[in-house]
This record gives C-alpha cells, structure tokens and sequence, in this order.
C-alpha cells in the first residue's frame, strides 16, 4: 500500500466527502484517545464483542504498541480527527492468516468507510503474505457483515449464531470474479422479476376448444387471482373466455410483460417476431416439437434464443407447461394445468411437461403450498441456474425443489447450489441423474448412485431417489424448522410402531436421544412401564393430555433434537383432539422439529387454535423417518465450517501459463508435463527415496457437476472397492482435508504426511481453477511420505484441449479488434 506518511492516501465516501487513510504510528496516541471517546457505547460492543463501555489511555498505548512484521493498524482521517481505524494481527502459527477488525465512529458507518479501510488493510495484508484475513462478528452487527458481503472478496461465513465467525480471501482476482458474479446475480434477477411479477399477460394461440393449451392458461389467469390484465391473441377468433381476442402482440397497443405462446412450432419464429416488434419481456413457449426432434429442431432452439436475447426476451421452454407465481391473494397462473396448489413457501422447477402436472396434483393432494412454478420443458434460455438466483432471494420462497434431468452450466450450478443451499434448503430428485464421470480412474467397482447423492450433498442439496421421497422432504421444510441436530426422540401408543421407527431413525443417520432425569420425571408419570425408555410407549390408552404431556417434555429437554409422534388410532379415541395435542405441544418449542406419522394421515396435522403452527404427517413411520433424517443431514452440512479457496504457496503463475501456451492441444509432453507440476508446486520425482502408501489424485469431468477431483488409496481400496473420494470444485482447505479422511482405506495413510496428500489436492484443484484449458490430470502414484516428509509424485498424465465457455474466468474482458 503506497501512499506519503504524512499525507495519506485519499478515499472518498458514499456521500462524496473524502478521507486520508495511512498507517497508524505510536505518536498517534491522542488521536485515537479522542477518537475512543466520541464511540457510542453500542459502537464500542460491537468492536469488543460484548457490553464493555470503556477504553482507557493505557489499553490504547498498548494496541498501538505494533508488532512490525505481524502487525498493521491503519486509521482514517476526516478533517484532522480519526473517524475509523482498521487493524490486522497474524495468527500465531499460521503465518498466512490473520485476524482483522474495524471500529468507525458513528457519524460514518453506513457510508462505506468500513469497505474502503478492507481495501488498504487487505492490499497491506497481501504484502506481508497473508492470503485470508479471520474476524468474529456479533450477529446484530448487520452494516459490518454487509460490508463484507458487498466488498467483491470472497467471504465464507461460519454456522450462525450471537458472533459470526468469517474468513475472507483476499486474492485480488476473487474479488473482480466475485464482482462480476454479483453484476450477474442483479441482471438475472431482474429478467426473472419481469417474468415472475409480470403485470400484463398476453396468450397467443388461445382458441375456443376446451381442450386449447392456450384457453386453458386464459381461464386460470382470468378465474384465479390475476390482478393484471389478460389479452387472447388469435386471428381466427373473435373471443376466448369472455375476452375479444386480437390478431397480434403488437395490436394490442400496449407493453406486454409476459407472452404465453401456444401455436404449432412453426409458427412460432413468425410470433417470436410479432413479441419482439412489441417489445415484450419474455415469453413462454408451450408448443413442442423442437429438440426433441433431432438436429433439425435444435437448430431452431439455437436460432430462438438468439433471436429473443438479441432484443431482450427471456425464453422459458419449449415444451413448457408454464409457471404459477403466487403470494397472498396474488396468483400468476401462466400455465394450463387443472390443478393449482394453494399459496406457499415451496418454489418447484420441472422440464417434464406431463411430470409436472403430476408434480402440482400431488402438492394439492397433500396440502403443500407452493410459492412458484416453472416448467422449464426444454429449458434452451431460462435455467435451473437462473431460477436458483431468483428463489435465492426471493421472500416468499423458503424451499427449492428441482425435478430436473439438467442443469445448464455444470459449475455454475454446483457454484450457484453451494450458495444458496446455505440460506434455504434445495430438494431434488437424483434417480434421472447419473454421473458421466470421464477421466483416469477405474470406475467399474464405482457405485455411481452413491457418487451422486455424494456431490449433491458438497453442494448442500438434499437428494432423494423418487419424487414421493422429494416431497416427502419438502413437507417437513415448509412446516418445520432445520433440525438442529441428530438426537430424536420418539414417542408411540403402540410398541411395534416404535421399534420399526427406532431402526428407521437409526438407518437414517439418526440417534435415538437420551433424555435427562428431569424429563424422564415426568415421563414416568405418563409411560405405563416402570423405567421409560425411547421411543416412549404412552400405551394404546394414551390420551390428548398424556400426548401433548410427553412430546412437551422431550422438546424442552436440551438433549432432544428432534421428536417423532406416531398415533395408530385404538377405538376409544378421538383422533382430532390428539393431532391438536400435537400441534400445541409442538408451538413450545418452534425451534425444535416435530414430525408425526398419524393414523394414516399423509399431509399436515393443524389446529384452529394454534395459528401459523402445522405438523407434517406420514402414512407410514419409516418414512417420517427417513425425511427427518435428510432434513437433519442438510442441517449439518450448513453448520459445517465452509474452509477458504486459495491459491496455495509457492505456485510460479507466469511459468504455469508459459507451459500450457507451449503444450498446445492434446495429451502433454512428458517434459511439459513435468515442468508444468513444478511450476504448482508438485515435481514429478519417480526415482525418490521416499517410501509410503501410494494414492491417485485425478481430474475427472461429470456432465452435471464439471470438473471433479478424486482421491483414492490405490491397490485393493480402489480395485476392489471402488474406494474414491470425489469433490466439486472449487475445494477449500477443509473440504481437502475432509475428502481424504473420507475415503475408508484412510487408516493406512494416517501415520503418513496427511497435510502433504491435502496439499496436493489443493493445488491439482487449484489447476482447474485457473487453467480452463486443462481437460484431464492423473497424479498416479503418489506416495505419502512420513509425517513432515510431504508426498512425490510418481508419474504424471495431462491434457490439455480447447477451453470450453463454461470454464473461462469471469472477468469483464473488452472485445478484441
């Protein structure tokens, strides 16, 4: 950071006032004595992390008594006084970490002097080879961790709670991708906006027949609480459910948000025009008999999209059944289906036409509430990326279900579900989605389902095996709360439930709960047998009173998670005042998650009395179950520390590019490939003295996910086995580390130099971070050497091919002459 000593270097703020920030120095004392005492006392909690209201002279000497080499403070000038001061300490024994913190005086927060003095404090930081700066952050300080979020570096913030834990890269290109990939987000979100809070609708194609696609999409807007206006476009036809048509888009004089067409597939370029030439927003292509067709009719897909992009329409199908957007009393119900869940917090995206009418009959039959729809059919423009960003943000969306066969872009999907899986949880259904992986390992022992709901899980996303299991899910989210943990306690009027419930539980990754003396006091009272035990057997005379009693105590008790309520009716009770019982006992502890299988019942138990409150319900135990513990696996991966993306020690980027240019295209010389891995900081030795086991570290590339890295122990473990860890890019620190304690051969590397194998999966992903170029990379043998010893690399395989578009940086470029 250059700047004069005495003068500083100037910044200006959000309101065009501007400031001088420089190096704080000891004869800066008094300046920063005043500036504490103009700190309000919330200010300075926030800065200390708690209630302290004080800070004397001396505690001030010795803050700015700094440490040369791992120490700088920085402070913010505005008309001769100290309006902010930023510092960074290294970690101790972590010489490329260091903890930073930020103290602005009042009268300048929320005016971007917090994100100025990140930017000198980073670029001083980076000189003095620190890579990630650390801060803790108390959860209401809201202006700082927006700060971060907004400064362009890449932030991972750790599991909730009253202080925030957050680690920022602070490698320069993070922050020019992360800007570009907001610039992204904003423009996305804006196209989706005009789609999805469309105000006038416009159905060409819309005839008289009721078996009309396009008669069927005017009825549900017109009959279903469209509060906007609805045109029926149709030469042949002077009216369609009560309204004149017109012959065209553009005839009918005014600005179209949202055109649903509706005709056969070729006429369709000639209304793609007719929508341009009114400059409508996007459109909804119902008509089928494109792609799927052949070569032929992907051309016209290719040829639709460019033609819309190129005057500003989005494209949702062809094929498409269309969308239902839905909050309150307002119902956009762009789409021909009969039936239309009520109002919700689930938001559904599906490319099978005929999948998807099914999908919104079965959500009506058990009561699930949607707050969108889209039948993205062939999905040529608009993505299940595109919807991710909209639902991302979206108030009214608390859940994502995915009924998908694609993804668009592979890495920006995996990018794109890693993010927003850590704000609400993202349902999909795996079966239709196999892994093509591709590459230099033996994939015939592999059982590729596992692999699948493996990369789903690195990326947050539930996976499910069957469209009943996904909504089975879904229910529990949209009702419940996240399960805070896996401890579940169980409570039954019949033994056999039970204990089919016990070992469901078990097998879904569930523990059953051990309760504490005082709850298991007052279960005593209510359980028959003489010493209680879970699942709690209240007996088939187990009344309301007895049922809200039990499921009462377990979710207050502190080593209760979770609670499963099974009632199999006996016939001296009354149902109704049981699934009351229920529904109250549960509004005790909202943060606490309750799940019933009762009486048969599959939707969700409610009660008049007990408002905003429901519990989901389950034909059969073992699926109320099996849901909870999907939901209660998400709830770990979101509280698992996320790890940092960083460019690793010692990598010669100038040299690696020099290497890739020479190579060309094709499998890599042995000598280019050799100087290559030098140059990152992985020597190709096959005569080293080293001795250990010896694993694999490979690229491979799946269709869903992109590039992958895979790690396994090599001999039996993978020959035999299929033992082989795979990962998503990009991988943190941790996620390196966790990928190769995963593999169940790890005992035979655990006495070897662990952190050397996570070293080289760091830089082997590193590789396909910053070489789009690179297409296949097999380290192969590797071996581990002693603790402290590092790993060699035996021998080494690389290709290198044309850099396809969804591997390219994503840096603003200027276009070449």
């Amino acid at each position: 950071m250059a700047h004069d000593a005495d003068n500083g270097t100037p910044g200006l703020l959000r309101d065009g006032r501007s400031v001088l920030v420089r190096r704080l120095v000891a004869s800066d004392l008094d300046l920063i004595v005043d500036f504490s005492h103009r700190l309000s006392r919330r200010t300075v909690s926030m800065r200390m992390l708690g209630p302290v209201v004080t800070l004397d002279r001396a505690g001030l000497a010795r803050f700015m008594d700094l440490d040369a080499r791992d120490q700088v403070a920085l402070v913010a000038i505005y008309e001769n006084r100290a309006v902010g001061v930023g510092d960074f300490a290294r970690i101790a024994g972590r010489d490329d970490r260091a903890e930073v913190t930020f103290t602005i005086a009042d009268e300048f927060q929320s005016n971007g002097l917090g994100g100025l003095l990140l930017e000198h404090i980073a670029a001083a930081a980076r000189d003095s080879g620190i890579t990630v700066l650390e801060a803790d952050i108390l959860a209401e300080n809201i202006a700082m961790i927006r700060t971060l979020e907004s400064s362009g570096y890449l932030v991972e913030f750790g599991p909730p709670g009253s202080v925030i834990h957050a680690d920022i890269a602070i490698h320069p290109r993070a922050q020019v991708v992360a800007g570009s990939d907001r610039r992204e987000h904003l423009s996305t979100r804006s196209s989706m906006q005009r789609i999805f809070d469309s105000r006038t609708v416009a159905v060409v194609g819309a005839g008289r027949g009721t078996d009309n696609l396009g008669r069927g999409v005017v009825k549900n807007l017109v009959t279903h609480g469209f509060p906007g206006r609805v045109y029926a476009v149709n030469p042949n036809t002077p009216a369609v459910m009560g309204l004149p048509t017109h012959p065209t888009v553009r005839s009918i004089g005014e600005p179209i948000d949202l055109v649903v067409i509706a005709v056969a597939a070729d006429l369709v370029p000639e209304i793609m025009r007719d929508c341009a030439a009114a400059a409508v927003a996007a459109v909804i292509v119902v008509s089928v008999g494109f792609g799927e067709l052949g070569e032929a009719g992907r051309a016209a897909e290719r040829d639709m999209v460019r033609y819309a992009r190129a005057r500003g329409m989005r494209v949702i199908g062809p094929a498409s059944m269309g969308i239902l957007a839905q909050q309150g009393s307002r119902r956009l119900a762009a789409t021909f289906s009969v039936s239309l869940p009520p109002p919700g917090v689930v938001a559904v995206a599906s490319q099978s036409g005929t999948l998807g009418l099914a999908v919104l009959e079965h959500a009506c039959r058990i009561g699930l509430g949607f707050s969108s729809f889209a039948s993205l059919g062939r999905s040529v423009d608009v993505s299940p990326n595109d919807l991710l960003q909209w639902w991302e943000e979206d108030t009214a969306t608390a859940v994502i279900l995915l009924d998908l066969e694609r993804f668009g872009n592979a890495r920006k999907f995996a990018r794109l579900a890693r993010r927003v899986s850590a704000r609400k949880p993202i349902v999909t259904v795996t079966s239709a989605v196999q892994p093509s992986l591709g590459g230099s390992v033996d994939l015939c022992t592999i059982d590729r389902g596992a692999v699948t709901d493996t990369l789903f899980s690195q990326t947050g996303i539930v996976a499910t095996r069957t469209l009943a299991e996904m909504f089975d899910v879904a229910r529990l989210f949209a009702h419940q709360p996240v399960p805070r943990g896996e401890r579940v306690g169980i409570v039954t009027n019949a033994s056999q439930p039970g204990v089919l419930t016990a070992a469901a539980s078990r097998a879904a990754g569930l523990r059953l709960a051990v309760v504490s003396e005082a709850t298991l006091a007052t279960l005593r009272e209510l359980v028959p047998s003489s010493e209680p035990d879970n699942p709690f057997d209240l007996s088939p005379r187990a009344d309301a009173d007895r049922y809200e009693a039990a499921v009462r105590a377990l979710l207050e008790d502190d080593g209760v998670d979770s609670v499963i309520a099974l009632f199999t009716p006996p016939l001296a009770q009354n149902p109704d005042t049981i699934a009351t019982a229920l529904v109250r006992a549960g509004s005790v502890a909202p943060y606490k998650t309750l799940v019933a299988s009762f009486d048969g019942v599959e939707g969700v138990l409610s009660a008049p009395e007990v408002s905003g409150r429901s519990v989901p319900s389950y034909t059969f135990p073992e699926t109320a179950a099996s849901a909870l513990g999907r939901a209660t696996a998400y709830g770990v991966w979101r509280r698992q520390p996320a790890g940092v993306q960083r460019q690793p020690k010692g990598i010669d980027v100038h040299r690696v590019r020099a290497v890739v240019d020479r190579a060309g295209v094709g499998v890599a010389a042995e000598a280019d490939a050799a100087e290559l891995l030098d140059a990152v900081g992985l020597a190709v030795q096959p005569n080293h003295e080293v001795t250990g086991p010896e694993v694999t570290i490979s690229i491979v590339t799946d269709s869903t996910f992109g590039p992958l890295v895979a790690f396994g122990v090599l001999g039996e473990p993978i020959s035999l086995f299929g033992d082989i860890a795979f990962h998503i890019t990009p991988v943190s620190d941790l996620d390196a580390a966790r990928m190769v304690r995963s593999v169940r051969a790890f005992p035979l590397l655990e006495a070897f130099d662990v952190d050397g194998l996570v070293d080289a999966i760091l830089r082997a992903a590193w590789m396909i971070e910053e070489l789009p170029e690179l297409t296949e990379l097999r380290l192969s043998p590797v071996t581990a050497g002693a603790v402290g010893q590092g790993v060699v690399v035996r021998e080494a395989h690389v290709v290198f091919s044309v850099a396809a578009e969804d591997r390219r940086h994503r840096e603003p470029r200027i276009q070449s002459p």
